[in-house]
């Protein structure tokens, strides 16, 4: 049913838009993040009849939707090169957008926004400037900042989405512009938007902590030297369960050697090898090469384990 559904969403894109940057796209290949905001770049806008963003009073049709088009168009380039002149010039002409409607017009409806952009190509010019006027903003929020800097790419009310990066892929549910500057590994970025204020333990994303899912050794360690409780306080202090599930070979090792994290604690009963085998992450897929190490580093499997990874090491052969 999933695989359908985004069948006949991206049929419906190709069809408005004349063409995708890939022949094909799902789930088990999605693009990636470069690949999907560089397909804005390439989109004839004289032919986009619709942009539709979040609110009612960012709906545009016709004209006005082409108009909004080439101004994302606009703002994406001067983003994806650093042009700090041309994104401040744009800003004057008041030709900016807090997130871009070309993505949330489309499904996978995200909601990509500009500070996302500057640290996916890690423009870091443009990125000051966007992370100035960026910050925290709920409904008790009076004045509020140009930039929500904790808005999500994608959260729990609208479709679902993927992306990947290197050889791995993630779920965009729940993932902000701090998960982005931890997943790529950018740590000035990431240092600075924790200090503007971001919210970096999202209880109600665990799943999709960029720190956790993608990020390494030097990432964590500046977020312990921002707040030293995450790590016992990140998913009730099961970090190596969230680690195991999600691959993240360099942070396993990291954790169990250097911060002595034990390799065969309890999370409702299982262990992190559990968590490794057990296929409950986004692609539903066991981490093999994870359980191996967390075996070879001392975890104690037990038979049920030691059944499935030698059913499992069998299908590789």
């Amino acid at each position: 049913m999933l695989h359908r559904y985004i069948f006949i969403s991206l049929c419906a894109f190709e069809f408005a838009f004349g063409g995708w940057f890939v022949e094909s796209w799902s789930l088990e290949d999605p693009p990636t993040l470069e690949q999907s905001l560089n397909a804005l770049l390439e989109v004839d806008c004289k032919k986009v009849e619709l942009l539709k963003g979040i609110t009612p009073k960012s709906h545009y049709k016709g004209s006005e939707a082409v108009k909004e088009c080439e101004i994302e168009q606009k703002l994406l380039r001067v983003i994806i090169e650093d042009d700090a002149q041309g994104y401040q010039k744009m800003l004057d002409n008041n030709q900016w957008s807090r997130y871009f409607l070309f993505y949330t017009t489309q499904s996978p409806r995200l909601e990509i926004t500009p500070l996302m952009v500057s640290i996916v190509f890690d423009s870091y010019n443009v990125f000051e400037l966007i992370l100035a006027e960026s910050g925290r903003v709920d409904l008790l929020t009076k004045d509020k900042p140009r930039f929500n800097i904790n808005r999500m790419m994608l959260d729990d009310y609208s479709s679902l989405g993927a992306f990947q990066l290197q050889d791995r892929i993630f779920d965009v549910n729940g993932v902000s512009a701090l998960d982005l500057a931890a997943m790529y590994h950018r740590y000035g970025m990431f240092w600075e938007i924790l200090k503007k204020g971001a919210e970096y333990n999202n209880r109600k994303h665990p799943n999709s902590n960029g720190i956790v899912t993608f990020g390494d050794s030097h990432i964590l360690e500046l977020m312990l030297y921002f707040d030293e409780s995450f790590l016992r306080d990140f998913g009730g202090g099961n970090m190596l369960h969230f680690v195991a599930r999600d691959g993240n070979m360099e942070l396993l090792e990291y954790l169990i050697k250097e911060k002595q994290v034990p390799i065969d604690s309890l999370k409702a009963g299982e262990t992190p090898l559990d968590a490794a085998l057990n296929a409950k992450n986004f692609q539903k897929k066991p981490q093999i090469e994870i359980a191996k190490k967390l075996i070879e580093l001392g975890a104690t499997p037990s038979e049920a384990n030691e059944r499935r990874l030698k059913r499992l090491l069998q299908k590789e052969q």
